[in-house]
Order: C-alpha cells, then sequence, then structure tokens
C-alpha cells in the first residue's frame, strides 16, 4: 500500500499577520530577532514558528538573515504594519466610545483578526467622511 505525501498545512493569513506583528514589535526591543523569541512571544512552540517561517518566506514575507535573524521584507513590513496600524485604530476608536483602554486592546485585536483590509478602509473612509476621527 502507498503511502500518500502529506500536504503541507496552510496557515491563516490571521495567524501570520500575528507572527509579522511579533517580528515588528520584538524588533522595537531586540537587535537580531529569531524564530526563539517569535515563539516566547506568542507563547507558541518553536515547531509551529518554523511552519509559519516556511510559509511567510515562500511568500516572500521574510528572510532568514545571519545568525537565524527574522528579517522583514518591503511586503511584510508593510503588511505588519497594516495590521499594527489597523489595530490602533480600532483600539483609539473604542476607547474614544467609552470603552475601558484594556478592553479596547483586547477586542481591537479580536476586530482586527477578522475584518479584511478592503473592509478596513472602507469603514475608515466612511468613519473620516461622517467627521468621526481615531487619531
Amino acid at each position: 500500500m502507498e503511502k500518500k505525501a502529506k500536504a503541507p498545512r496552510v496557515i491563516s493569513d490571521t495567524t501570520l499577520d500575528r507572527y509579522l506583528g511579533a517580528i515588528l514589535a520584538l524588533r522595537q526591543r531586540i537587535p537580531i530577532v529569531r524564530s526563539v523569541d517569535v515563539a516566547n512571544h506568542l507563547g507558541n512552540s518553536k515547531a509551529c514558528v518554523s511552519m509559519a517561517l516556511k510559509q511567510m518566506t515562500v511568500q516572500q514575507l521574510v528572510e532568514v538573515g545571519p545568525h537565524g535573524a527574522l528579517l522583514l521584507t518591503e511586503a511584510g513590513e508593510r503588511r505588519a504594519t497594516g495590521h499594527r496600524d489597523s489595530c490602533r485604530y480600532f483600539q483609539r476608536l473604542l476607547v474614544q466610545s467609552g470603552v475601558p483602554e484594556q478592553e479596547a486592546h483586547t477586542e481591537a485585536a479580536a476586530i482586527t483578526r477578522v475584518i479584511s483590509r478592503p473592509s478596513f478602509e472602507a469603514l475608515q473612509g466612511y468613519l473620516t467622511r461622517m467627521g468621526i476621527d481615531a487619531e
């Protein structure tokens, strides 16, 4: 009986955004970000980080540099900062609406995980036209 090859596990865009965001955040605190740093930051196993890194490398979002340094490509940087900025936008909007800071942070992260970039931009544009600014 022939053994079927396992299809590579595809990691969701939401999960990839978490990894990219972790690299972006860690890079501001430590000079060289490695996969173990990302694993510790997110509370994931090194094996999970390794699978995500493989996919991010294939998608040209991350490169692995000397000494295992994780480097965001231009596309990875754009995606990570876009995700971070969306989260910050929703957090400010929620705080301005009267939601406590910590709760706003948690809920903004949840909103950012489910909203697409085009929907976010449409909503942001609409709120701006309505005179609601979360800046």
